[in-house]
């Protein structure tokens, strides 16, 4: 069991709990989507009061994350219950862009405005997140985008503009307020192939990859096709494919690509 201790808030953000022992944590954070965990645990009576839909569990730092899902289990080494969900981005998948937005600025700008209309400063006060902030922009990118939307999930608009313009962003959970900060952050080039920034190395030697894989499977490659055209018997025109491309009036473009019925692995 790790000594760990975690943070459980009510959906309010209210401390209700702190959990110091369980099985097993995990988490992952992603620079345009809104991560995930998973915690499993021995169930007590205040662990199942605890892991309970829509709490809040602070891990460390600013990382925190809202249960979406939960599964109990019964078996030889005794009852266990197991948590899941996003991280607290996720909240924003909540929302949803209400009629049509028409912005211009930087990414991180619109991103910013956007969180704020939906779920921070809305017209319908219903729609407020409770606790949620937004943090300053750092606007180093375009100067200037536009950004037409009509409708669909505010995640999914912010990962669009996040991929789009290479703009990561994420919820931070701040347990001295408590509260929930939105924030954008630009990316960043520190590959070898430029100058202007230290670049990264990941190495085994550099002990900073900690595991890595390599897998090879052929079972599924294949190197011949016989494609078979119109016809019947004797008349069906059949031509065999071996990754070369014939030359222009070959068989290929005697058969022609709209008359192919059928294929055959060979």
């Amino acid at each position: 069991m790790s000594v760990l201790k975690m943070g459980v808030y009510t959906p309010g953000l209210e401390l209700i709990g702190i959990m110091d022992s369980f099985q097993s944590l995990m988490f992952q954070e992603q620079a345009f989507a809104a991560g995930s965990f998973t915690v499993a645990c021995p169930i007590t009576k205040q662990v199942r009061s605890l892991l309970a839909k829509e709490n809040i569990i602070w891990f460390q730092d600013g990382t925190a994350g809202i249960i979406e899902y939960i599964f109990e289990r019964q078996d030889q080494a005794g009852p266990y219950i197991t948590a899941k969900g996003r991280l607290l981005a996720g909240i924003l998948d909540r929302r949803i862009l209400w009629g049509r937005y028409d912005m211009s600025g930087t990414p991180q700008s619109i991103m910013c405005r956007l969180v704020d209309s939906c779920a921070v400063t809305p017209a319908d006060p219903e729609r407020v997140i409770p606790g949620l902030s937004i943090e300053p922009p750092v606007t180093v990118g375009p100067d200037n985008i536009r950004k037409q939307k009509t409708g669909g999930s505010l995640l999914e608009t912010l990962i669009e503009l996040g991929e789009a313009y290479n703009v990561a962003f994420g919820v931070r959970f701040d347990p001295a307020g408590p509260g929930m900060v939105f924030w954008t952050r630009p990316g960043l080039d520190r590959t070898m192939s430029q100058s202007e920034n230290d670049p990264v190395f990941f190495s085994t030697e550099l002990d900073d990859v900690l595991q890595s894989e390599y897998t090879y499977d052929s079972s599924d490659f294949r190197n011949v096709t016989l494609v078979a055209g119109e016809g019947e018997g004797d008349d069906r025109v059949m031509v065999t494919v071996n990754g070369e491309t014939p030359e222009s009036g070959g068989d290929l473009a005697r058969v022609g690509f709209a008359r192919v019925g059928a294929a055959r692995i060979a």
